[in-house]
């Protein structure tokens, strides 16, 4: 049988509880006023910040990555005519 509306420990959370969460968040935005407003600035110029150093980590990855391709091929051109000469 079921549970029929009763709020079992590490089932589920509980409802009541998450929209006291939800409504004491409302409240303390409101009390927070201009602050909010600094804080939500803040935010975005961390987020902004993360995505242009992201961009760039981006490119260094895809320089370094060809970087280490040319780097393997030319191993590979030597490693490969020193076979073919002793071949010969």
């Amino acid at each position: 049988m079921g549970q029929l509306g009763k709020y079992v420990k590490g089932k589920a959370e509980d409802p009541s509880d998450k929209k006291k969460r939800i409504n004491d968040k409302i409240r303390n935005m409101d009390k927070l006023g201009e602050d909010g407003d600094k804080e939500q600035e803040l935010i975005k110029r961390k987020r902004h910040r993360l995505k242009t150093t992201m961009q760039e980590e981006t490119k260094l990855f895809h320089l370094n990555r060809l970087k280490i391709l040319t780097h393997w091929r030319k191993i590979m051109r030597i490693a490969k005519t020193e076979q073919l000469k002793k071949e010969i």
